[in-house]
């Protein structure tokens, strides 16, 4: 830019003076200029350190994220869970040990074919799980069946089997 200054200067039949003090500004235009762009790199430059210090710092939080406000729950959808159709209370036990009527009215019976438990890659260890050793009167029963219409129904899955008044394991 400069150069083009000097040549447009040498075509033009003006003053020393004007000439000096137009250069002298051509100058000071050039340092303003320089400092501007300076000012700007190193405000960017502070920017981008604020910014990683920001991020290395939530980055670092040992507390975990808390979801739970954003949980919504729509209980007419679907879940994703195991099907229940048979539920109920224990009112009545077979000599058997194996078969039991709900207080619905549903008779069910239990057979080596019957899954106890709950199984899966998430499910808790059988410890954990809500289920006593033998069926009893005042249990509350979860499980699954193919056919509720059978009279008994015959037990495809029973997955809960606990007395939360008087529990045994």
């Amino acid at each position: 830019m400069m150069n083009a200054y000097k040549n447009v200067m040498k075509q033009i039949h003006a003053s020393e003076e004007f000439k000096r003090k137009i250069q002298e500004e051509m100058m000071e235009y050039k340092k303003r200029s320089f400092m501007k762009k300076i000012r700007i790199s190193v405000g960017s430059l502070i920017a981008c350190a604020v910014i990683a210090i920001l991020a290395m710092v939530n980055i670092n939080h040992d507390t975990p994220i808390d979801l739970t406000e954003r949980i919504v729950a729509d209980h007419s959808a679907p879940a994703a869970s195991a099907l229940v159709n048979i539920e109920g209370t224990i009112t009545e036990v077979g000599e058997d040990g194996l078969s039991f009527t709900l207080d619905n009215g549903m008779e069910v019976v239990v057979t080596d074919k019957t899954k106890i438990g709950i199984d899966g890659p998430t499910a808790p260890p059988k410890e954990e799980q809500l289920f006593e050793p033998t069926f009893r009167v005042g249990n509350l029963i979860g499980g699954y069946t193919e056919d509720t219409s059978s009279h008994p129904v015959q037990a495809a899955a029973i997955y809960t089997n606990w007395n939360f008044e008087n529990p045994i394991r």
